[in-house]
């Protein structure tokens, strides 16, 4: 026997006596390609499973000699695995399934044929709702009632546009909320008007409450089968874990019914408002009453109760500002054409609240997308640490799509996490058309740039902000990649200097994404251990060109080693 095969002998021999003393793995799983995001050792054949957890990760020959008798074996065929996706930054329940969807819609005639079809096969709907419009829709990027009016005019109908932020309103559902030339902007709000103020429908951030308050509300019932069903989505992109960016009473009680009911098929990290009660900014800016301790009670029960791995509790949400597409993310310089945003908070009064919950032990998520907004977020990390004499917290920015350059290494500095979406770099007809323009070259070269962020040292954290885009993770990946659409343009990429590798893509969906939640001790990367959350791809996505990323297929994925979806052609 030759030396290498004797030291193979006694590595088996080694293996199989550890595991002697334990049960033995119920399933192992051989002949893969896996990518563990595991420094320690980054690839392997197999790996394990025994209940929820992963008991062993290496070669085909180390796998198989801990099998036991009543162990199953799954043969993968060569196919890619990586540890389970987590989305850092959604919204469940998610679009009940009565609404318009008009996601991908790129002409005014499709925009309209939609809501008319949609008109047309929901007679019974009162209040037609819909979302995902962008602002490359409208001719000359001007939303306006009348585009609405003339597909339907008898009932209101409000669309939200993609990011969420803004949305469009007919005539009825106008004159439903009470919208006229008379009607003054909210705190936080905007109203967009013609020359004379007569409303052209569009209204923006806090101002789409005066018509969205008037939707009828959903019950229970519609909304945890949306739930469901768009966890169920989650499961088929590979996605085992989430930070759900906004939580309340109405979520949590459909989370647990799911749960309940051996439904959950996502893992939440929940953040609820900053403000409780209140909201995540404080009406017309400033603060009437300062947080005070006795406020986070709820809060601080809640972290005691929810604690993982299934529902875990410990962030909370803020935002700072809107977005550039409306032109209310809060900038230092004008956008061009003129503005600079709306910030929704004094300077003051985020630095106290922010050092009050860093006090607290609580992780904070600030929603900041103009370089003043993030700037001012990381002001108040800075002041909170200082002033507590903390560290370690790992707060988060949110979004952060247009940073000051100076800005980019406090996040290392800080202990920061950027919180990012891939598909916001997607440089479709509203990102070049609207986004980039508003911004002007100078600003858009480094917005959304996460090589940038990468380079300096920023832990990376890739969320979807679904359903502002679509939360598959395949498509985000060849984003971040190559900066280009689905249909390969524009050609070499919008600004490729952002763009970064298909590994890099995978740490900020996975390993990154964990350490952002406190959670890189016990999933994140595919090692002993930690829990059994991994995703079967149809394709080695670290070889193939990036092209055939969008072609590549989930074919199982398994969370705490339960299988959560599973394509048919996967045997």
């Amino acid at each position: 026997m030759s030396c290498k095969s004797l030291l193979l002998s006694f590595a088996l021999l080694a293996c199989a006596a550890a595991v002697a003393a334990q049960e033995r793995p119920e399933r192992i799983f051989v002949n893969a390609k896996v990518w563990t995001a595991d420094e320690a050792r980054p690839e392997a054949e197999a790996f394990a499973v025994r209940g929820d957890k992963l008991v062993a990760v290496g070669s085909n020959a180390e796998i198989r000699a801990i099998a036991g008798p009543e162990t199953s074996v799954v043969d993968l065929h060569g196919h890619r695995v990586v540890p389970g996706f987590e989305d850092s930054h959604l919204h469940f329940p998610g679009p009940p399934v009565d609404r318009v969807s008009l996601a991908g819609v790129d002409t005014l005639e499709e925009f309209q044929h939609r809501i008319a079809e949609f008109a047309k096969s929901h007679p019974t709907v009162t209040f037609i709702v819909g979302n995902g419009w962008g602002y490359s829709v409208f001719p000359g990027g001007k939303p306006d009632k009348k585009y609405l009016d003339a597909v339907v005019s008898d009932k209101p109908v409000y669309v939200v546009e993609r990011d969420g932020h803004m949305g469009l309103a007919n005539s009825k559902a106008l004159a439903l909320g009470g919208v006229s030339k008379a009607t003054v902007d909210p705190p936080n709000g905007r109203i967009q008007r013609e020359s004379d103020g007569e409303p052209t429908g569009e209204l923006q951030e806090a101002a789409q409450g005066l018509v969205f308050d008037k939707v009828p509300e959903h019950t229970d019932e519609e909304r945890y089968e949306a739930l469901v069903q768009h966890m169920g989505e989650a499961a088929s992109y590979g996605i085992t874990a989430a930070t759900q960016a906004g939580w309340g009473p109405d979520l949590q009680r459909l989370v647990l019914r799911a749960l309940a009911a051996g439904q959950l098929k996502v893992r939440f990290h929940m953040a609820p408002e900053i403000l409780p009660n209140q909201g995540m900014a404080p009406e017309g800016h400033k603060l009437k009453t300062p947080l005070k301790t006795e406020d986070l009670a709820t809060y601080r029960e809640l972290r005691e109760t929810f604690r993982g791995p299934l529902i875990e509790f410990g962030a909370i949400k803020g935002m700072l500002d809107g977005t550039v597409d409306a032109k209310t993310a809060a900038m230092f310089e004008p956008y061009i054409g003129g503005g600079t945003g709306i910030p929704f908070w004094e300077q003051d009064d985020l630095n106290q609240t922010v050092a009050l919950y860093d006090r607290e032990g609580f992780q904070v998520m600030l929603h900041a997308i103009g370089d003043k907004a993030i700037h001012m977020a990381l002001d108040a990390f800075e002041y909170a640490e200082k002033t507590n004499g903390t560290n370690g917290r790992r707060h988060r920015v949110e979004h952060a799509e247009v940073p000051s350059l100076a800005d980019f290494p406090r996040f290392k500095q800080l202990g920061v996490i950027a919180s990012t979406q891939a598909m916001f770099a997607n440089p479709d007809a509203t990102t070049l058309g609207n986004f980039a323009k508003n911004l002007g070259p100078e600003r858009a070269e480094h917005a959304d740039s996460f090589k940038l962020y990468d380079d300096a040292g920023a832990v990376q954290a890739f969320g979807s902000d679904w359903p502002v885009f679509s939360d598959e993770v395949l498509p985000a990946i060849y984003c971040a990649v190559t900066r280009m659409t689905s249909q390969g343009t524009p050609a070499g990429g919008w600004y490729p200097k952002g763009n970064i590798s298909v590994e890099a893509a995978l740490r900020h969906f996975t390993r990154d994404g964990a350490y952002a939640n406190f959670d890189e001790t016990v999933r994140g990367t595919l090692s002993v251990g930690k829990l059994a959350d991994f995703v079967v791809l149809s394709e080695d996505i670290l070889k193939i060109p990036p092209p055939q990323i969008l072609k590549t297929k989930v074919l199982f994925t398994v969370m705490g080693g339960n299988e959560t979806y599973r394509a048919a052609e996967f045997k």
